[in-house]
């Protein structure tokens, strides 16, 4: 109990009433009383097998389960592995608890409070049943880790704040389905699609996000929902086919799964794997297989029915366009990254902002490529630029960074690399270079985030407390 007893001075919330004191002192008398009739006085120290409630325990207890609510909401999010360790330990510490060890895997969280050599640590558990993308839960959660670290607020009011946080309303269905849906209008154009694509991939994503949103609601696996995504997508371009639209069934394709490829889970999945997180890193790459698996299924079984109907399907390889567009493109990539921004709920006031970072990563990846740089070394200096100045602007208005930097890549992650890979295990059954050219994507982006952070970091003033 010596090291619970020297934290409790910083625990300025936890008040014992006289009375609860005194009842707690009469308590350990009586059981010290039976223990010694049990056992003896000489063997007391050694058997202990009654042992009362303190509300030293209670106190600790409760900053461990709200250091760990802080970090579901964080991990529900998609924040690194790296970061969410680094949050826990650090309310625990604002709060006096200086000697705890975090455990963090993909789906559950562990805290433990060592007391000292010769007693038992005070340990809790808790799990991530729900997986929800909303960053301005995450900036709420760095806001509140900063004022608490920096002692602008106490420890009472930062568990008030979480409580808020935890039940704010989410944004109105309506608004989400527009944002998925202009996000992918956005990306055709970004690949080099007319107004036709552009309104029929606007169509079926809105179509899929909202067929998938009520379907999860009944609790279908995550597989079944990108099958069954992929196929209304491809359904799509194939009712251009039947009635001869002038539009690239792929790029109606490509623009349609976007909403379901997960690109940015395979930059996490790398990421945890740079920063020594393996499990973390496993389970977010088998997260991202059996999304792929299920891409393939949906956009298979869709080929196969119109070939029986008589529809063919020429799922071509989307071409780069001519570096003429390249204005147009980067319009089109600002304005993916902002309205990814306002699906997944960054605040208002930095969507202007997430678009342009998105702009300026493109640019610098076209520019790149236009340049005579391989795929991957010029989206790795892309992700450096895109990395650098979202840090930028996140320590310049104090939030936290995915704001900027999770919109401003979504243009680079390899969404396109995937479905060319898709494609070609479909077609010629030799997808699997593609699927490595996907993957180094993946890489890159996380190592060229990754290392804008580092650029970043020390030129940030430090929070002291």
């Amino acid at each position: 109990m010596t090291g619970v007893a020297t934290a409790l001075p910083r625990l300025c919330w936890i008040h014992v009433e006289p009375r609860q004191r005194k009842i707690s002192e009469q308590g350990r008398r009586l059981a010290g009383r039976a223990r010694d009739r049990l056992f003896g006085p000489a063997e007391y120290a050694e058997a202990d097998p009654v042992r009362l409630p303190e509300p030293e325990e209670r106190a600790v207890y409760r900053i461990l389960n709200f250091a760990l609510r802080a970090g579901n909401i964080m991990l529900s999010s998609g924040a690194g592995t790296i970061e969410v360790e680094s949050t826990i330990l650090a309310l625990t510490a604002a709060c006096g608890l200086r000697h705890c060890e975090v455990d963090v895997t993909f789906t559950s969280m562990t805290a433990s409070y060592i007391r000292g050599d010769d007693v038992e640590p005070i340990t809790t558990l808790q799990v991530v049943r729900r997986r929800r993308v909303d960053y301005s839960r995450l900036a709420g959660v760095h806001a509140l880790r900063a004022d608490l670290v920096s002692g602008r607020i106490t420890p009472d009011e930062a568990f008030r704040r979480l409580d808020d946080l935890a039940g704010a309303p989410e944004r109105r269905r309506q608004f989400v389905v527009l944002s998925w849906a202009g996000m992918a209008a956005a990306f055709t154009v970004l690949l080099g699609g007319g107004w036709l694509v552009a309104v029929v991939a606007f169509a079926s994503t809105a179509a899929v996000y909202s067929m998938n949103r009520a379907l999860a609601r009944r609790g279908i696996p995550d597989f079944f929902l990108s099958a069954l995504g992929a196929a209304v997508a491809t359904a799509f371009a194939m009712l251009l086919v039947a009635f001869d639209a002038p539009a690239m069934p792929s790029l109606v394709v490509a623009g349609g799964i976007m909403v379901l490829v997960p690109g940015y889970a395979l930059v996490a999945s790398v990421q945890d794997a740079l920063t020594g997180f393996p499990i973390s890193a496993g389970a977010r790459g088998l997260e991202v297989l059996l999304a792929a698996m299920g891409i393939i299924t949906g956009v298979a079984a869709v080929l196969y029915a119109s070939v029986s109907l008589g529809v063919v399907i020429s799922l071509g390889s989307v071409t780069a366009t001519p570096f003429v567009y390249l204005p147009l493109q980067v319009a089109a990539a600002g304005v993916a990254a902002a309205l990814y921004g306002a699906a997944t709920a960054v605040p208002r006031r930095s969507l202007l902002a997430a678009g342009v970072v998105g702009a300026l990563g493109w640019a610098a990846f076209l520019f790149l490529r236009h340049g005579g740089l391989s795929l991957i070394a010029a989206t790795a200096v892309a992700a450096v630029v895109v990395g650098v100045s979202g840090n930028v602007l996140a320590g310049r208005h104090r939030t936290h960074p995915f704001l900027y930097v999770v919109p401003g890549i979504m243009p680079l992650v390899p969404g396109l690399a995937l479905y060319q890979a898709m494609l070609d295990l479909f077609t010629t059954q030799q997808g699997g270079k593609a699927l490595l050219q996907a993957f180094g994507i993946g890489l890159a982006i996380a190592a060229g985030v990754t290392l804008g952070n580092i650029i970043v970091r020390p030129l940030r003033r430090p929070v002291t407390r």
